[in-house]
């Protein structure tokens, strides 16, 4: 019996020692996945270098994407309340310009009356020396009719 059992041992020793020879790990497959475990850590690492350039550049405290964004709804913020105080101001100022444009209509027509009356005041001064010519012709014949019949 011990050497069928040797012989049965044998046997199995020789296929596990085709298996090993002809096994793909024994002949450089080791080596091959070790190569790419290697592979695999280098691109892992460019990859946590890439986060990191990424995580930097959103977070960074001065020119970070956050601090940008953050910055610009601050100023959003400003221009709203800027738009807030100025929008009555310019309605205002609307109202102005269109009370501008109506007293600059009214002062034309004040200078044109005021013209108007110049004119006048004028003509009133010559028809005044005209009366008082006329006055003084008038009253000068009535004199003489009054003389010539007390003279008669």
């Amino acid at each position: 019996m011990s050497d069928e059992i040797l012989k049965l041992l044998l046997e199995k020793l020789e296929k596990v020692e085709h298996k090993v020879v002809n096994s793909p790990a024994m002949n450089g497959g080791f080596d091959k996945l070790l190569s790419e475990v290697d592979h695999i850590k280098q691109s892992q690492s460019e990859v946590l270098e890439s986060v990191r350039g990424i995580k930097q550049s959103l977070y960074e405290p001065d020119s970070g994407l956050y601090s940008r964004v953050k910055g610009l709804e601050t100023e959003s913020v400003r221009r709203w309340q800027f738009i807030k105080e100025a929008k009555p101001a310019l309605e205002f100022s609307k109202e102005l310009s269109v009370w501008k444009v109506r007293a600059d209509k009214d002062l034309e027509e004040v200078e044109r009356l005021h013209l108007e009356v110049s004119k006048l005041q004028d003509w009133k001064d010559g028809m005044q020396k005209v009366i008082w010519l006329l006055a003084t012709a008038a009253g000068g014949l009535w004199i003489k009719n009054l003389a010539d019949l007390m003279m008669k």
